[in-house]
């Protein structure tokens, strides 16, 4: 059996690694970075056998294990996947199964995006910033404020549009107890590209050096164009919860279910 796993995120190198201690010939595809958006997370914490740590500690516990088991990763974006067929800009290729671990894409603001300063993941945030204006609301936004004060920014800013505020209660308390200012009922209406990154908002201008926009995520699947019972969409491809405990348990039963079908 030939297996094509799509991602080298938590979910990913958990099925990669399941199907290689069973003796599975894995192809592991990834086009970023092993850990996918764990890399981003100021603190995992709801894992209880593993000890609360930045989600860099996450990925070299992944990268660790890719190179226990002696997993090489193909760095090259899988353009579309029809049933058994996987294809990327250098080859197509056949295989008896394939998993997508692919992960998520966020939801962008094409209008903000004027120039490489403003981004959807905190590790795509350039070195050296004083100040941050982060847009959102939910967890990655209260988490990526928290990781820029730990990391020495001086100025970092949340707005968020509505009232409503998505993030783990522990994250908004350690906001609320930080240097951190927090914007309610400020939507962000416009972006401008002058010296700095200029934020207008319903209530007022603010100038920053960056601005990290956490506004949602959509399960990243587009390029599966034909899904049969060959292909399996796990973690967080497959929507639902996105808890990195939830898509290490999808993708080891995936593989569980290939390796009892042998």
């Amino acid at each position: 059996m030939r297996v094509a796993v799509i991602g080298a995120g938590p979910a990913g190198t958990a099925a990669a690694v399941f199907l290689k201690r069973y003796g599975v010939r894995v192809d592991l595809f990834e086009k970023d970075q092993v850990g996918g958006l764990i890399a981003n997370a100021w603190r995992i914490e709801n894992i209880p056998f593993i000890d609360p740590c930045p989600g860099e500690k996450i990925v070299e516990i992944l990268q660790e294990n890719l190179r226990k088991f002696s997993i090489e990763i193909i760095h090259e974006e899988v353009l579309e996947v029809r049933d058994r067929i996987l294809r990327t800009k250098s080859f197509e290729r056949e295989y008896d199964r394939i998993i997508v671990a692919s992960g998520t894409v966020p939801k962008r603001i094409i209008d903000f995006e004027v120039c490489e300063r403003v981004v959807y993941e905190f590790k795509h945030l350039p070195k050296g910033i004083d100040s941050l204006a982060i847009y959102g609301a939910g967890d990655a936004a209260f988490d990526g404020a928290l990781k820029a004060i730990e990391q020495g920014v001086k100025n970092v800013h949340i707005f968020n549009k509505s009232r409503v505020i998505k993030a783990l209660p522990r994250l908004v308390e350690l906001v609320k107890c930080s240097p951190i200012i927090y914007h309610e009922n400020e939507p962000m209406i416009e972006v401008k590209h002058e010296r700095n990154l200029t934020v207008v908002t319903n209530k007022g201008s603010y100038c920053f050096d960056a601005i990290l926009i956490c506004i949602g995520r959509s399960p990243n699947v587009s390029f599966v164009i034909e899904r049969t019972k060959n292909v399996h969409i796990v973690g967080d491809a497959a929507g639902g919860f996105r808890q990195m405990s939830i898509a290490v348990g999808q993708a080891v039963e995936a593989c569980m279910r290939m390796v009892g079908e042998r």
